[in-house]
């Protein structure tokens, strides 16, 4: 049987959620019927490692030498997809949609899926109307949520026809490992001997750090040995460590940068914080799920698919400081709870959130676009 040869189409590998579904739709697909590649539209990043170790192929797109945006970029995606012979894409987010449709419909690509993976709505006008456009080209285009799907629905009118919601899903055997707590507590700066929580995220305001900043002062009433740990970058760091450095906190509160040993962090904190003010399916909970992380998040988006309060983990109003700090209290002080959570996580995680769960459910889009039996 020919292979399907699929293209992955997203701004870059770097460090993020989106760019780990790419990564785990690489790993997970079936590669005795699809031959896989990924376009990188702006810039590469630090999973482009991971994805040529598995034989595939990473594709940047040609830039513009003066730096400006290009707004012809589809006519070099064409080129690309008319090289590639490729038969069926996969955008990811507003850009790789519209160049991505654009470039499929010059170069007689026979399928289009895009994924939404989340943003604040209503978006810039004319970002809206173009996704709402280039719909009427996309075989199916994909909500990480419920939450995000219906959003679709309200502010760019896309046909719910042309709809269906994939909840995120990662490799789960990959968080399922020990680590020497001492050897990584050296490893990150943690000097102090007391519970350890912490997050890995971009450092943007989407994700609501400063009011969990904002909590810390009553987090440490309680627990004046804790450290929270900040593993990420982005254009909110600066402020966000003169933040902590004004409220007093800065001492129990380290900013590591970027890293690539997530699946290790999370085996050493006692607890993942999220105080984000709007997600999709954020990937990092599932991380912390898998991991046997317990988690206290804001209920925004799609993160009540994966926690439900009380139950798998916790989840309080966002932009609540003294809420999220209370709730962190609770949990921390409850040694049963914390056990409940990771039991009932990895439960969840196993039968709802697998990588292999989500790329059988894309692989099906994949081949109801081509016409080819399921």
């Amino acid at each position: 049987m020919k292979k399907i040869r699929l293209m992955q189409i997203t701004h870059d590998l770097a460090i993020g959620g989106l760019q780990q579904v790419v990564v785990n739709i690489c790993r997970s697909i079936d590669r005795d019927r699809y031959d896989v590649s990924v376009l990188c539209l702006r810039h590469l990043g630090e999973f482009v490692p991971q994805i040529e170790e598995l034989g595939i192929k990473v594709i940047m797109l040609p830039q513009r030498e003066d730096g400006k945006t290009d707004h012809f970029s589809f006519l070099k995606v064409a080129k690309v997809l008319k090289d590639e012979k490729v038969d069926v894409i996969h955008t990811h987010n507003t850009q790789p949609f519209f160049d991505g449709s654009l470039a499929a419909l010059i170069a007689g690509v026979k399928a289009v899926i895009h994924t939404d993976h989340c943003r604040s709505f209503p978006d810039k006008k004319r970002y809206m109307f173009a996704e709402w456009l280039v719909s009427h080209y996309a075989s199916k285009v994909v909500g990480v949520s419920d939450h995000t799907t219906e959003n679709l629905v309200k502010y760019e009118h896309i046909s719910r026809r042309k709809l269906v919601t994939i909840p995120n899903g990662i490799d789960i055997s990959r968080y399922d490992i020990d680590i020497d707590r001492d050897a990584k507590k050296h490893d990150v700066g943690i000097k102090h001997n007391g519970f350890i929580i912490g997050m890995g995220v971009r450092l943007s305001k989407q994700k609501g750090i400063t009011y969990l900043l904002k909590a810390m002062p009553e987090i440490l009433k309680v627990f004046p040995d804790l450290t929270l740990v900040i593993a990420g970058d982005g254009t909110e760091k600066e402020s966000l460590m003169n933040e902590a450095d004004k409220l007093g906190v800065i001492d129990n509160v380290i900013f590591t940068g970027p890293r690539l040993d997530i699946d290790e962090l999370l085996k050493l904190f006692d607890l993942y914080v999220l105080p984000s003010i709007f997600e999709g399916l954020p990937m990092v909970l599932l991380e912390a799920m898998a991991a046997g992380c317990p988690i206290v998040a804001t209920d925004v988006g799609g993160n009540s698919t994966a926690i439900k309060h009380r139950d798998n983990g916790s989840l309080v109003e966002s932009k609540n400081p003294q809420a999220f700090a209370d709730e962190v209290i609770s949990v921390l002080s409850n040694d049963q709870l914390r056990t409940q959570y990771v039991d009932k996580s990895l439960v969840l995680m196993k039968e709802l959130f697998s990588a292999d769960i989500m790329t059988r459910q894309y692989e099906k889009l994949y081949l109801e676009a081509l016409k080819l039996e399921v």
